[in-house]
């Protein structure tokens, strides 16, 4: 329990001063003399340290593990080589989240490549990493597990329970800490629409351009040496400094390519390929960051850092895939109610919403918007709800809304 007036930043080492507890302390059972309990840190100091833990030097570097790891496919672009990379080195646990990259990876080649290619990175990655293995000891059974997967799945196929909740990074285990990175491929060269899951919930849906191929007579990396990099980039934990500032700027860059591209403003929202809501494209770019950080020994990533990856990898995709998906991306996003009846409908929230962005300030408040509306505030956050799935707002700091610009 934090008692005081900050935070530490997610995955910070800190060294915290305060009493340690149990609670509903209780007897197995009657018969017992052992008992069970819950242990409460109650802080009411910390600070920010550095870590003490030294990483192993290693006789290559992130730029030789990337171009083993894809040695043997010709022809990729190099940020394509970077995402494939990523899903490797992963990223710690992020907005209370697992760790990892997940990647949709489309064929333009129309020869199954992207299934070829997911099977290059399982050939260097061991295939029972992230497996429980039990151990029979003289004092019990053990059950051990290494924190990192890599998770294959076709993404033509209809999805799971567990792929979808992979694919927004749910933990399926009491291990928070956990970090398993998903890659899906497909046999088209785009989805069906834009909210298909594997392209909507991806941290990086991409195609595999149609001149790549994979050369067999090439060399791979030593699975050895790969798992020596995985292991030592697994171990850093690199964090996101100032994030509001950072989501500001994704936000901001994501806005900007609606309006360069002319695309319907409704891609900002839920229902588009450049949702900005906190928990959507803004999430996936920091996770980018952190792969990023992992791979340059960048200790903090702040402003800066989430600026550039967005620029020369999310920026990127983006305007790489654009060429490609011209015709799915400049369309109108279907589903939409007409406007003037959405006006009618969400008058009060969108009033309140529109009167702070034509004040300047960056977007509205739930706090304030339950404050300000004519209804109780249980319906207030219902109506907020249906905005967001409507479409017509979008959330790019948590609890704090915009609306797109047809309504702004």
């Amino acid at each position: 329990m934090n008692y005081t007036d900050t935070a530490p930043s997610e995955n910070a080492y800190i060294t915290a001063s305060g009493l340690a507890k149990f609670e509903r302390i209780q007897k197995i059972s009657e018969s017992s003399r052992r008992f069970k309990g819950d242990l409460v840190l109650e802080v009411y100091d910390w600070i920010n340290t550095k870590s003490t833990l030294e990483f192993q030097k290693l006789s290559f570097s992130y730029k030789d593990f990337k171009l083993g790891l894809t040695s043997r496919v010709e022809s990729l672009e190099p940020q394509i080589r970077d995402f494939l990379a990523f899903s490797a080195i992963s990223t710690p646990a992020f907005f209370g989240n697992m760790g990892g990259i997940n990647l949709t990876l489309y064929d333009s080649t129309k020869s199954g490549l992207p299934l070829k290619v997911v099977r290059e990175i399982k050939n260097v990655i061991p295939q029972d990493m992230g497996n429980i293995h039990k151990v029979e000891t003289r004092f019990g059974r053990f059950v051990l597990r290494y924190k990192y997967g890599f998770v294959t799945e076709d993404a033509d196929r209809p999805l799971s329970r567990v792929t979808e909740s992979l694919l927004t990074h749910k933990s399926l285990a009491p291990d928070q800490d956990s970090e398993i990175s998903l890659s899906m491929f497909s046999k088209n060269s785009q989805p069906l629409s834009i909210e298909d899951p594997p392209c909507s919930l991806s941290d990086v849906p991409t195609v595999i351009p149609e001149d790549a191929c994979i050369n067999r007579l090439r060399p791979v990396i030593d699975q050895f040496d790969a798992l020596k990099f995985m292991i030592v980039s697994h171990m850093k934990t690199p964090i996101i400094e100032d994030i509001p500032t950072s989501e500001a700027r994704i936000v901001d860059g994501l806005e900007k390519l609606v309006d360069s591209y002319g695309l319907d403003p409704a891609h900002l929202t839920k229902h588009g390929f450049l949702n900005a809501s906190y928990n959507s494209r803004p999430s996936s770019v920091f996770r980018e960051c952190l792969a990023y950080a992992r791979a340059n020994d960048i200790n903090i990533a702040g402003p800066q850092v989430a600026s550039k990856v967005f620029d020369e990898y999310f920026k990127w995709n983006f305007e790489y895939l654009y060429d490609i998906w011209s015709d799915l991306l400049a369309s109108p996003i279907s589903g939409k109610e007409n406007l003037a009846s959405l006006n009618v409908k969400y008058r009060d929230i969108i009033r309140i919403i529109r009167k702070y962005h034509s004040t300047g300030e960056y977007g509205a408040k739930k706090s304030d918007i339950i404050r300000e509306a004519k209804k109780k505030p249980q319906d207030t956050e219902q109506l907020i709800k249906d905005c967001l799935n409507e479409g017509i707002i979008y959330e790019p700091l948590f609890e704090v809304y915009r609306l797109t610009r047809e309504l702004a």
